[in-house]
């Protein structure tokens, strides 16, 4: 046996090698630069002993490898240095491919990026028939396509039209989605049967699959480019226009796609969206370890079954929470009750889980669950005066040590803790509209609050699926303060005479998820100007708001604001104006937006420019691929 660091290498009696891959000092493996230069030494070491057959397999318990290591991608500074790396990794995979003898892999877990690329240099692949094994490209997600000439063998043996939408898409295949897809060869039951496949394979009685005849790839990828150019540009995200591009060749030449992928991954590592999406990549991984760890919660008690307080509850009871929701409506608690079956049947679609996550939700309407609760989550009418009113009744009925969290979203936490005798026990959750489909909170709080309910507050959105981020408490917290003023900029400007459509055209042409003229209609007028009366706003935007509220013109909600609303749909012209215009106007009314998170740095209400960019791409929707307000603004990029 040769000593290696990552690897274990052996030859049995019949000649075969036997290669197991253990990340030294990783819990999963990863292949690092490291890693990599060692597998290509092990590599050579076995194509010079010219073994009777090449397995290799994982020596973790979890997963089988989860790719390249994201954050060395700093470490390359010019194209040249990425193009020089990935012909090393290509030869190396070429050896494996050109051995003397069957090769094969050996699949029990995660199987994805640079570690599928890796498998398809082998003969055969034999995975366990698991849930817990995925295969796919993730490198979508960082502004990137494969690397390591994934896209070409991907294509040898899927079909063309397959690999590219895998590579496109980023969607990660199940075990059978796989196997049927042919990145797969066979199948078996446990762990325990993959060496004896593998002996099966090199006799030669598993054979590989032939990949299924391509399609009309031309009329694909113009379906497939009409769509992104509904969302996006070239200009913005130039990775999947790049892949289509890859994937348009009339005739398939393999030396030369291998050439084409280099290439394209080594420019597009340079991109600024790609360097943004890592960036994005690295927030969330952030936040959501910070998310990890022993909450001590199992019951929670809900106050308020509106829209928030009513999916607040669902959502906790659907990840395992036992759930009392109170309200003075016994209607509204019927109805939330009702819309939670309906996201059930949507998440998790099998029936018995369905009524699993019913059965842990119980409406409360008297608040006897009070009493019980590990932690209360409050979501009534943005009034301070109704909330305190509430949290001091609520103090009074609730156990020590449980946990007292409100959900509003500008209120500072200071003013409603005035009601607690016991102000330490109250902390802010701020969820975000829609509760299902957003994932961040702001766990806010004060200089009184406990600092291990807030850690066990973090601890519980961890558990929901949630991103929390940390805020001290302050007027808007982080998102509503970078938020509002952007969006009453943008009303201002309209107001002193800017086209509206202009200037959310050019928001959306930016990569926001809509212009601030049409957010504040979906948002809705009146609750615009309550929460503006909290972080302040002009005279001039407060005076057309309440104009608005008075004639009944609330937004989307009631079919007209600043815009007619079309159902969901806000009926503007979508005009078609100059790019330097629009990128001048973007720039203009995102300012304040990046004021705000660099003052709330300053004033430590959140802890780091990392944070404040994490909080405005998970809740405010703050383009990924521009890696966050502040590092944009930073990086002078356009």
């Amino acid at each position: 046996m040769s000593n290696y660091t990552h690897f274990n290498l052996s030859f049995d009696d019949a000649g075969v090698a036997w290669l197991s891959m253990d990340t030294a000092g990783r819990s999963v493996n990863v292949l690092a630069q490291e890693v990599m230069s060692e597998l290509i030494a092990v590599v050579d070491e076995v194509s010079n002993r010219a073994p009777s057959g090449f397995v290799f397999s994982s020596a973790k318990k979890r997963g089988f490898i989860f790719g390249a290591d994201v954050n060395e991608f700093e470490l390359f500074r010019t194209a040249s240095d990425v193009e020089a790396h990935i012909a090393e990794v290509l030869h190396c995979f070429a050896a494996i491919e050109s051995l003397d003898c069957p090769s094969v892999i050996l699949i029990d877990g995660i199987c994805v990026g640079g570690g599928l690329e890796l498998a398809l240099a082998f003969d055969r692949i034999i995975s366990i028939d698991d849930a817990t094994c995925q295969f796919g490209f993730p490198e979508i997600n960082l502004g990137l396509l494969p690397g390591y000439g994934g896209s070409v063998r991907a294509l040898e043996r899927m079909g063309a039209e397959a690999a590219m939408k895998l590579v496109l898409h980023g969607r990660f295949l199940k075990v059978r989605e796989a196997f049927d897809a042919n990145v797969v060869d066979k199948l078996v039951s446990s762990r325990e049967e993959l060496a004896g496949a593998a002996r099966d394979a090199i006799a030669g009685t598993i054979s590989r699959r032939p990949a299924p005849e391509s399609s009309n790839m031309a009329a694909v990828i113009a379906d497939e480019r009409a769509a992104l150019m509904a969302r996006t540009s070239p200009r913005n995200t130039p990775a999947p226009f790049g892949i289509l591009d890859h994937y348009s060749v009339s005739e398939f030449n393999r030396n030369n796609m291998m050439k084409a992928e280099t290439k394209l991954f080594s420019e597009l590592m340079m991109t600024p969206a790609s360097a943004g999406m890592r960036r994005n990549f690295q927030l969330t991984d952030a936040v959501k370890k910070g998310g990890r760890g022993d909450h001590e919660i199992s019951h929670v008690h809900v106050i308020g079954a509106g829209t928030m307080g009513g999916d607040i509850a669902a959502v906790a009871a659907m990840n395992g929470f036992e759930v009392t929701l109170q309200d003075i409506s016994a209607d509204a608690i019927d109805r939330a009750i009702e819309r939670a079956r309906t996201l059930y049947e949507r998440r998790l679609k099998a029936p018995q889980k369905v009524e699993a996550a019913m059965s842990r939700l119980r409406a409360d309407a008297g608040g006897e669950g009070l009493a019980g609760a590990d932690l209360l989550i409050e979501a009534v009418a943005e009034d301070l005066a109704i909330k305190k009113a509430v949290f001091a009744d609520a103090e009074g009925k609730m156990k020590p040590g449980a946990i007292m969290a409100t959900n509003t979203s500008a209120i500072p936490l200071e003013d409603i803790g005035a009601a607690l005798t016991d102000p330490a026990r109250l902390i802010g959750m701020h969820f975000f509209n829609p509760v299902p489909v957003l994932p961040l909170v702001e766990v806010v709080y004060t200089d009184a609050s406990n600092s291990s309910f807030v850690d066990r507050a973090m601890y519980v959105c961890g558990a929901l699926k949630k991103l929390p981020v940390r805020c001290k408490s302050a007027p808007g917290f982080l998102v509503n303060r970078a938020l509002l003023p952007y969006m009453f900029k943008a009303v201002e400007a309209m107001l002193d005479g800017a086209d509206p459509d202009r200037i959310d055209q050019a928001l959306v042409g930016f990569g926001m998820p809509m212009g601030p003229i049409e957010l504040c209609d979906q948002v809705g007028i009146d609750v615009c100007l309550g929460a503006g009366k909290v972080t302040g706003m002009s005279a001039q935007v407060a005076a057309r708001f309440t104009a608005m509220i008075d004639a009944g013109n609330l937004g989307r909600k009631s079919g007209a604001g600043f815009y007619e609303w079309d159902g969901k749909k806000a009926v503007r012209p979508r005009g078609s104006y100059d790019q330097h215009e629009l990128d001048a106007i973007a720039a203009d009314m995102l300012a304040p937006l990046v004021a705000e998170c660099r003052d709330a740095v300053a004033e430590g209400v959140v802890d780091s420019a990392d944070v404040a960019d994490a909080a405005c791409i998970f809740g405010i929707g703050f383009p990924a691929f521009r890696g966050g307000p502040l590092f944009w603004d930073e990086s002078g990029s356009a």
